[in-house]
């Protein structure tokens, strides 16, 4: 009959529970780890969708806002340039209405003669920018041109006396000399100042 020793037995016993608590410790580690990895795996895909992100909003803003300026700028110079059209217009009105106190013996039609610019103010029809013009000037340029051409076609056609048409006309010029010329300048002295504000200077 085998004898057990009670001293082996228990250091076996102790050596069998030493080697599963090592598996169990190191199982464990193994699942830390693990699970370390896929929680640093995430983080790393939504650090980099919100990267992606930000960095789509801030081309986009940079882009808009550039596209803002870009509009701006076109936007003044137009509006410059129907500002010029317009005082050169107004001279040459008023150089109408002298010439319609001078004396002629010829018809109407081949004695007073007007030409107005128009060469920006018929562009404007075909520019985008058009649109973005303050509707009040839009307005005042388009009642002094009918209003203009109006009293001339009157005058060809004998219609209007000469006197009563200086007198209209002279309401015209004063009235965007005094009125609407002012406004194109304020306007134009706003969008300047706009367009300072963002580090784009026109002239």
């Amino acid at each position: 009959m085998t004898t057990r020793d009670p001293l082996t037995n228990t250091q076996k016993m102790a050596s069998d529970h030493q080697l599963r608590l090592r598996k169990k410790l190191s199982l464990q580690q193994g699942e830390v780890s693990t699970l370390s990895f896929w929680i640093s795996q995430i983080f790393m895909i939504i650090a980099t969708v919100l990267g992606v992100y930000l960095a789509g909003q801030q081309g986009l803003a940079q882009a808009v806002n550039f596209e803002q300026i870009q509009s701006d700028k076109n936007n003044y110079y137009l509006r410059k340039s129907l500002q010029f059209e317009l005082e050169d217009n107004v001279k040459l009105v008023q150089a109408y209405i002298d010439a319609l106190g001078d004396t002629c013996s010829r018809p109407a039609a081949q004695c007073f003669q007007l030409e107005l610019e128009q060469f920006i103010w018929e562009s404007m029809k075909f520019s985008t920018a058009t649109l973005e013009t303050p509707p009040e000037l839009l307005h005042e340029a388009r009642s002094f041109y009918r209003k203009v051409l109006s009293i001339h076609n009157n005058v060809i056609q004998e219609v209007y006396g000469r006197a009563y048409a200086a007198g209209l006309m002279r309401q015209q010029t004063e009235h965007m000399q005094h009125v609407v010329l002012p406004m194109f300048t304020q306007d134009l002295s706003e969008l300047k100042q706009l367009l300072r504000a963002n580090k784009v200077e026109v002239e």
